[in-house]
């Protein structure tokens, strides 16, 4: 895979960057990490996936190093990837730090997604909020159903997130998104996107969407994709973007 690494303050080459396989990350997924993209060496939203990273370690009681130290290294590998660039810190079990940056197809921001609906697993062992390396169920999830993404649905009937987004849906002129409780991860994304719907006097309901519907129009969140709809629900095609969306992402540029 092209790219670059830091792995404990050495830089070099991915394909060159080694873990020791001893490791609680590579023997029980025990890791924390955040994804973020960067353009042409700046990450915008640097500071948000930190505080998460930081609340992360917490939960995950895995050493968080500086935040000083984190953002030089990001700046170092995402400057040295250039371009647009998905950036990855990964902080392990066993005390490692990686710092990895790859190519990113600027064609994924906005781009429609095919999904499937799921049922949310809450573990009453680890919170919903930590970013935590162990995702293979969800993995295989999305394989399985041969689409892009599982939203995940409550006992209540309502969608909570997806295995890798935030889910939003407008209904009635109302921008709907489920409540940061700890069951789910704190999107980064859709904290910025409520703040613009603020802005632009865009009513906000901390409700989760019904996976019933019906939707003016449903769409998933994250960093490197941006706000996105999804025009396919279990075989079934929605509207792929409606006045609301359209706003939202205008705004946010």
């Amino acid at each position: 895979m092209q790219g670059w690494a830091i792995v404990d303050g050495r830089l070099g080459p991915l394909s060159q960057a080694v873990l020791p396989i001893v490791d609680p990350a590579v023997m029980l997924g025990w890791s924390v990490f955040e994804t973020m993209a960067a353009d042409e060496g700046a990450v915008p939203e640097l500071a948000a996936h930190l505080d998460r990273l930081a609340r992360s370690c917490v939960e995950g009681r895995i050493p968080m190093p500086s935040r000083g130290l984190l953002a030089e290294e990001v700046a170092v590998v995402a400057s040295r990837q250039g371009g647009a660039a998905r950036v990855r810190v990964t902080l392990t079990g066993g005390g490692h730090r990686l710092v990895v940056a790859t190519p990113r197809s600027r064609d994924r921001m906005h781009a429609p997604m095919r999904c499937v609906r799921g049922e949310h697993h809450h573990d009453p062992n680890l919170s919903g909020a930590v970013k935590h390396g162990s995702r293979m169920g969800w993995v295989l999830a999305v394989q399985r159903a041969g689409v892009d993404d599982v939203l995940l649905v409550d006992e209540d009937g309502r969608f909570t997130e997806g295995t890798t987004c935030a889910i939003l849906a407008v209904v009635d002129g109302v921008l709907h998104t489920a409540p940061h409780d700890g069951r789910i991860l704190e999107s980064t994304c859709c904290t910025r996107i409520l703040a613009t719907a603020v802005e632009l006097g865009i009513p906000v309901e901390r409700v989760g969407p019904s996976a019933a519907g019906p939707w003016d129009g449903l769409y998933v969140a994250s960093a490197t994709r941006g706000l996105t709809p999804v025009v396919e629900l279990d075989g079934a095609a929605l509207p792929e973007w409606e006045p609301i969306g359209r706003r939202l992402v205008e705004a946010m540029g």
